[in-house]
């Protein structure tokens, strides 16, 4: 378990390790709970296999080289019901953390707005935490009292009344919590624009399960509306172009609604220089990355197939490891329907290029002041030498190119048929140049919720609504944006936009997943996306033949943890759920 602790960006008070009724009752234990709770997200966003569980085994991502024994995800072949008891219990860890917050918290004295900013916080955590938990399990046992003592019982409780619970506490720390980040809750804490999209989003979520209400939809529109034509108010917007998303200088900007707080300072979490991964260790950056240092300047005894080899058999390297290139985990590799479908457009549309990394520039000189390049496929002569810093090494144009583009360029060309498991384009959204060394985790803060998801939301709604006018409209703002470029005119670029618009007509489900491809692509959520949409046996059956012959209807639910179930000791045992 991870001990409360507190988060440098969110709030400044002493650490706190155990949680008791008498502490919840001051001011001071209801801040260091709800930080407690914060700190615990470290432990879950940014981790390498929980968002393996986000991204592996859908339509987006096939395995890489390097998935190991994670592989499971990326297939559906392994996965038990001992996979998921960290992230489980560590959701009901906090949930009763809140639980005790929102009892012992009214006994604080405190004024009624400062007491409300406490409990809008923790009404929207909890929310936040049940609306994973039903996501991703269905039925969970539903816990909203303060426990000191272990039971031996527990029960799952109908996905109805989870889903009654998490609408009532966002819809209460939606006039609850602030308008704007307030102290002492920093950084991306949860406003009231952040409990207003979760509340669109448990709507539209709700709307496409089993237990929905007739004005799921329409709930869920109107309130992502709201919030959308209410922007300013709250300080949240798109910027202009779609790659500031993902500056690090904007990592607390208006895009951001929620993340989760990474410190290179241990008084504020759990960093450890150099870790390959663990417990809150933000190693999200390193997952997408190929293994750029295993090109080599020696022609490849298979030139016909991936111009890629180990250093053997005379080749030099013409890379090394450093921080720009990043730390290559090669743990999920783009599929085809990503490239050929996803982004297919990448004239007016930018989003492509400013997703994948596609050039590396020499940084090594094993021989002096240069690189002998001596081929690539279908290109056996000598072309030249690279100049370190200055030369591109390694450059997937996203096409195919003739032996004549070949002979004439330095370094070796990778195209898409010579794509694998081994070398592909390398999602770079999440690179971080303030690591210190190149094997050091991140610790720039994981987004959770980005403004443009507002967006998707709305016009999901209104798909589903069959206001298809409304949901061309809501994605149309989405697409002008990624027709931006900076380096055009303002003419081009306001031609490009009109023409990235589409029809009412155009919406449909695929067209509205494949546009959630192209904005969120490996911002881990496919799979999450997919389960809402009914649509992951059919996609990963169109798109994923490495999936496609092991998944089963039951995996649109995870196992619950077995380790819960071998807890229940009286009354009704706890149920898995099928097929585990």
């Amino acid at each position: 378990m991870i001990n409360v602790t507190s988060c440098k960006k969110l709030l400044e008070e002493n650490p706190k390790s155990n949680i008791v009724p008498s502490f919840l009752s001051t001011q001071a234990g209801l801040a260091d709970g709800i930080a407690g709770v914060y700190n615990d997200f470290r432990g879950n966003y940014g981790t390498e296999g929980f968002e393996l569980t986000q991204y592996a085994g859908t339509d987006e991502n096939f395995a890489g080289v390097s998935a190991q024994s994670n592989g499971m995800f990326s297939t559906y072949n392994g996965i038990n019901g001992g996979t998921f008891s960290g992230a489980w219990n560590t959701w009901y860890q906090d949930i009763n953390t809140l639980n005790g917050i929102l009892k012992f918290g009214p006994n604080a004295g405190l004024p009624a707005a400062t007491l409300n900013l406490y409990l809008g916080q923790a009404k929207f955590l909890r929310a936040y935490c049940y609306y994973y938990l039903v996501t991703t399990f269905g039925a969970v046992p539903l816990h909203t009292t303060f426990n000191t003592q272990a039971s031996s019982s527990d029960t799952r409780a109908p996905m109805a009344d989870v889903y009654n619970l998490i609408i009532q506490d966002l819809t209460d720390a939606s006039t609850e919590l602030p308008v704007t980040v307030t102290a002492p809750f920093l950084g991306k804490t949860a406003t009231q624009a952040t409990a207003q999209f979760m509340l669109a989003k448990a709507y539209l979520t709700r709307g496409w399960s089993s237990v929905a209400q007739s004005g799921d939809f329409t709930q869920a529109a109107t309130i992502a509306t709201a919030l959308i034509n209410n922007q300013s108010t709250y300080g949240v917007g798109l910027w202009q172009n779609y790659a500031d998303a993902f500056n690090i200088a904007n990592d607390y900007g208006k895009e951001v609604l929620l993340v989760s707080d990474h410190d290179n300072n241990t008084t504020y979490g759990e960093y450890v220089s150099g870790a390959s991964g663990g417990v809150a260790q933000n190693v999200l950056p390193n997952l997408f990355r190929w293994n750029y240092v295993t090109m080599t300047s020696a022609a490849s005894d298979n030139e016909e197939t991936v111009p890629v080899v180990l250093n053997t058999g005379g080749g030099v390297s013409m890379m090394f490891r450093d921080v720009a290139n990043g730390r290559p985990y090669s743990r999920a590799m783009p599929s085809p329907y990503t490239f050929n479908q996803a982004f297919a457009e990448r004239v007016m549309d930018t989003r492509y290029n400013k997703t994948f990394q596609t050039a590396w520039i020499a940084n090594t000189t094993p021989t002096g002041s240069s690189n002998t390049v001596i081929g690539s496929p279908s290109v056996t002569t000598p072309r030249g030498t690279l100049i370190c810093g200055k030369d591109t090494a390694i450059w997937m144009p996203g096409y195919e190119v003739t032996d004549a583009v070949r002979a004439t360029f330095k370094g070796v060309i990778v195209t898409p048929s010579q794509y694998s498991p081994v070398v592909f384009p390398t999602t770079k959204k999440f690179d971080d140049p303030t690591r210190v060394g190149p094997n050091d985790p991140s610790t720039r803060p994981r987004c959770l919720i980005r403004f443009a998801e507002a967006y998707f939301v709305a016009a999901e709604a209104y798909f589903k609504s069959g206001d298809l006018t409304n949901a061309a409209k809501y994605l149309n703002v989405i697409r002008e944006r990624a027709a931006y470029d900076p380096s055009k005119s303002s003419a081009q670029n306001a031609s490009d936009a009109l023409a990235m618009d589409v029809a009412p007509s155009q919406v449909t489900l695929d067209f509205l997943l494949d546009e959630y491809s192209r904005e969120f692509y490996n911002e881990p959520r496919r799979w999450n996306d997919l389960v809402r949409t009914q649509s992951l046996l059919r996609r990963v059956s169109m798109y994923n033949p490495q999936a496609n012959q092991y998944i089963q209807s039951f995996d649109v639910l995870r196992p619950v943890p077995q380790d819960e179930i071998n807890a229940v000791l009286s009354g009704p045992a706890m149920p898995q759920n099928p097929g585990y």
